[in-house]
């Protein structure tokens, strides 16, 4: 088993404006992330953190794209996958996305559906990605808020965000990011 789960190498994005100028947003960064172990991205605001986690989940919106570079992805079953190289209806993204790599975003506002509970949003990434039923589903959500501790999960669980405080929320988005245990 190779140490390093995650490689970045030599990743580039670029946002294009319509005058045909590019913004380097993220120009020839390589790190990599050894199995077990944790990396923090510090810098600046506007230095590229942001885009390059994005990139690594090919979640960059247009007219920004990946012009060059890996992102090689060793999950624990083997095999190596280059994110930056799969198209974007590739069914390996699906797989990747939430089931073995897991974002947590600054602004839980936007990672979250105002108009769905956080209870069925933390079920349907649950669902997606494991075979199990709507009651198993929601006890195992129920239980990853009491681990990021969550006050009364049970009421919490069929609230909406807007319901909740900003703290709860900020809980909510990293108890969907640890669902899977990435």
């Amino acid at each position: 088993m190779h140490p390093s789960v995650l490689e970045v190498r030599d990743l580039r994005t670029h946002f294009v404006s319509d005058e045909g100028q590019a913004l380097r947003a993220v120009d020839g960064i390589s790190f990599s992330i050894p199995r077990g172990r944790t990396l923090a991205l510090v810098g600046e605001s506007g230095c590229g953190k942001s885009v390059t986690s994005y990139s690594i989940l090919r979640l960059v919106q247009k007219p920004g794209r990946i012009v060059g570079g890996q992102v090689l992805l060793r999950p624990r079953q083997g095999g190596e996958i280059d994110l930056a190289a799969l198209r974007d209806d590739d069914e390996r993204l699906y797989d990747v996305r939430g089931g073995k790599v897991s974002m947590i975003f600054q602004e839980p506002m936007t990672a979250l559906s105002p108009v769905h509970t956080i209870g069925d949003q933390i079920m349907e990434a649950i669902l997606l990605h494991q075979p199990v039923g709507r009651e198993a589903a929601r006890r195992t959500g129920i239980d990853m808020l009491r681990k990021v501790g969550m006050s009364s999960p049970e009421r919490r669980f069929d609230q909406f965000p807007h319901e909740l405080s900003g703290g709860m929320r900020q809980r909510v988005v990293i108890a969907m990011s640890l669902v899977f245990r990435p």
